[in-house]
């Protein structure tokens, strides 16, 4: 099965060291050390990593071929903010391709407020300079929250497309009532957020664990009527869904593993870019005009781990529940999607010809569809 192997491997969990490419530094980091626990398997119960751990066992498996191959290869490391948020990100595409964190019972006990703090680069990238080239910056979002998308649903395609991404693959000169003609009920204005992947209401019950996750490589570009109101609801629900559970006093030892992710546009194809005017974003790439990529999808799993027992506590075991979710990131009135984790890997698998696997160490147990909870 395909894994980071060879140069990206060595790259992805190694201290510093920058690689140059045909006229290009590769990125490095300070690599995943401080958040192994973060993955299923990778610790006990009580956060304390196994004897002899290998981490690369519990990281999902064969995500990696999502990302953009560029100037003769993949550009991608793995990440740890506050030791809160596990990452794997892609220089290339300038965006996470995912994030992870768990959620522990003791983490309900306490509260705390919504870090409304905006992204930060990340220092844990070189620290030569060129953790600016590989990353996300506020120029980069520059007048993204006024920026109004015509985007409608052409009745003779029957799918829906943006106004200003039509016009400059058409090369039509972009006129206004190209948009009034869709009508007002097909007609949507949105902008585009910096989207967390994982959700600063994810790290329940401490701040600084919530201002770890507004950093640039836990951002992706998001339409902002998605995140605000399908995706949103679905990040409350899932939260609703363990606190529920939580309350349950046959259950010890409570863990929420959630990985969250993205399907890069880039992995569309040529055929399929899309444009948001100039200077904007854009599924192409020049590195000047269009430097990060708008991921063409966004999912969630999550694989909740429990000890519980059945006769008063003389005898405990094991016990697995997960639940996913995806939506296409565009402006369009759709629904997030529930699926389960085995149907995600599934659909995710169809782009990468591999075998996807997001939680490795539970010898399928997050997968099997009797674990399966629909919480939307």
């Amino acid at each position: 099965m395909a894994r980071l192997t060879g140069l990206c491997f060595a790259l992805a969990l190694s201290k510093h060291f920058p690689f140059h490419v045909k006229g290009k530094y590769r990125c490095s980091s300070s690599g995943i050390s401080g958040c192994e626990c973060l993955f299923l398997g990778a610790c006990d119960a009580h956060g304390k990593p196994k004897d002899g751990l290998n981490i690369t066992n519990h990281l999902p498996l064969d995500l990696e071929p999502f990302g953009n191959t560029k100037n003769g290869g993949q550009n991608l490391v793995h990440l740890c903010e506050g030791r809160t948020v596990g990452i794997l990100y892609d220089c290339n595409n300038r965006i996470p391709l995912y994030a992870a964190i768990v959620i522990r019972r003791s983490q309900f006990s306490r509260s705390s407020g919504r870090d409304n703090k905006r992204p930060r680069q990340d220092q844990r990238l070189s620290q030569r300079g060129l953790n600016k080239y590989f990353q996300q910056s506020k120029k980069d979002y520059k007048n993204a929250s006024q920026r109004k998308i015509c985007f409608f649903e052409r009745k003779s395609e029957k799918k829906l497309v943006d106004d200003a991404w039509y016009r400059a693959k058409n090369s039509i000169r972009p006129r206004l009532k190209v948009c009034i003609a869709a009508g007002s009920n097909d007609l949507l204005e949105t902008n585009v957020h910096r989207g967390h992947l994982v959700a600063s209401r994810y790290a329940v019950g401490d701040q600084s664990l919530k201002r770890a996750t507004f950093v640039y490589t836990n951002a992706v570009p998001q339409f902002g009527h998605f995140n605000i109101g399908p995706w949103q609801n679905v990040e409350n629900a899932l939260l609703a869904w363990e606190r529920n559970d939580c309350a349950d006093i046959g259950k010890r030892n409570v863990q929420m593993f959630i990985v969250v992710g993205v399907t890069p546009s880039t992995m569309l194809g040529p055929s399929k870019t899309r444009y948001f005017g100039k200077n904007g974003f854009s599924d192409y790439q020049d590195d000047i005009n269009y430097r990060v990529n708008v991921p063409a999808d966004m999912w969630t799993a999550a694989c909740y781990t429990f000890e519980f027992t059945e006769d008063k506590g003389n005898t405990w075991q094991w016990g697995f529940k997960s639940t996913a979710f995806w939506r296409k990131n565009n402006p369009g009135k759709l629904p997030v999607k529930p699926e389960s984790v085995l149907g995600l890997e599934w659909m995710l698998s169809l782009s990468t010809q591999s075998k996807i696997n997001l939680f490795p160490d539970s010898p399928g147990e997050c997968s099997k569809p009797a674990n399966h909870v629909r919480i939307i």
